[in-house]
């Protein structure tokens, strides 16, 4: 919103493309029992209403969900999506994950237990920081996939986009880049780095 708010200020007139999508995922170590949430109990467990598995289904075993840094992609994502505007639950320094191979590894191998959870980006989790031990939890039953991202039915999908000064030239570097990256060929692109391509 304060970038949005400088280029407003700027009177600077952009034009969005959107060409791919990733999508917002919750993850806990691989032996723990519960696989599906809903969003209302993503949004409780990150407000501090639910505070242990046994609510949810699962162990009776506190919930230890680390959080990112309020300034962070994910973070804004997880506002988006789940918490809004809400206060977050206190979570001690120590549970702020300043890189997201952090908050990965940390849930991972916490105390060898299987009662860690976070969250963090499709495309991150699944293409750059791949981790023994990880699951993703399926939100509402559905899980997160190329596919189910790709056809919007798993919930906390969001586009990505190129974006050009709307006064940019035709013929100008900038309108060059942008045709390609809508074509075959650059939504190909866009699908062999691993993300979601946006259907032309």
């Amino acid at each position: 919103q304060g970038t949005l708010a400088l280029i407003k200020e700027a009177g600077v007139k952009l034009e969005l493309h959107p060409i791919g999508r990733d999508a917002l995922v919750f993850f806990t170590n691989s032996s723990n029992p519960v696989t599906s949430l809903t969003t209302a109990q993503f949004r409780k467990i990150y407000t501090g209403g639910i505070t242990n598995w046994s609510q949810v289904g699962g162990r009776d075993a506190e919930i230890i969900a680390y959080q990112r840094p309020e300034e962070s992609g994910s973070q804004a994502l997880l506002r988006k999506f789940v918490v809004g505007k809400a206060t977050m639950a206190k979570a001690p320094s120590e549970r702020i994950s300043g890189e997201m191979g952090e908050i990965i590894d940390a849930v991972a191998g916490y105390a060898n237990s299987g009662n860690a959870m976070g969250y963090s980006v499709y495309y991150y989790l699944t293409t750059m920081y791949s981790a023994e031990n990880i699951r993703m939890l399926a939100a509402a039953g559905v899980a997160p996939s190329s596919q189910t991202i790709a056809d919007g039915s798993y919930p906390y999908t969001n586009d990505f986009f190129a974006v050009v000064r709307a006064d940019s030239p035709a013929g100008s570097p900038a309108r060059r880049v942008l045709e390609w990256l809508l074509s075959d060929e650059g939504r190909q692109a866009v699908s062999d780095a691993g993300y979601v391509a946006v259907k032309g």
